[in-house]
């Protein structure tokens, strides 16, 4: 059906500049997405997973950093041969682990920076650093 064009029912004409406008808006997301220097794998992150066993309070001297990019879900399995409370300091994580027993901290690498993992708790460790986790800056 053939409905004559009144100027109540027609959509208002849209400037050329308004036009121009949001095609070069189009333009200027679409070259952002496209020239991302970063690879996929790299933008949404990688899954780190870290052995780490706690012999008389200390981690083996090649562990002491564990390094991973910011964006990368970081899974760090423990063992121990003394009951205690570990803490990773910035990231607000806590775990109990039993003499023998293994644990794990799985999170996410929201935030660059370098950021203690400490031994709490009566144990008689104390509050110092066991090693540090290194995120870095994608």
């Amino acid at each position: 059906m053939n409905v004559p064009c009144g100027a109540e029912r027609c959509p208002k004409a849209v400037s050329r500049r308004a036009c121009l406008l949001h095609a070069g808006a189009l333009l200027f997301l679409a070259a952002g997405w496209l020239l991302d220097p970063r690879p996929a794998a790299a933008q949404t992150g990688k899954s780190r997973s870290f052995a780490l066993d706690i012999h008389k309070g200390q981690v083996a001297a090649e562990k002491k950093t564990v390094r991973v990019s910011e964006g990368d879900r970081v899974e760090l399995n423990w063992t121990t041969d003394k009951a205690m409370a570990l803490h990773l300091h910035g990231y607000d994580l806590r775990l109990d682990l039993k003499r023998g027993a293994s644990g794990t901290m799985t999170f996410k690498a929201h935030t660059a920076g370098r950021f203690p993992l400490g031994i709490h708790g009566s144990s008689g460790h104390g509050h110092g650093a066991l090693l540090y986790l290194e995120v870095l800056p994608r």
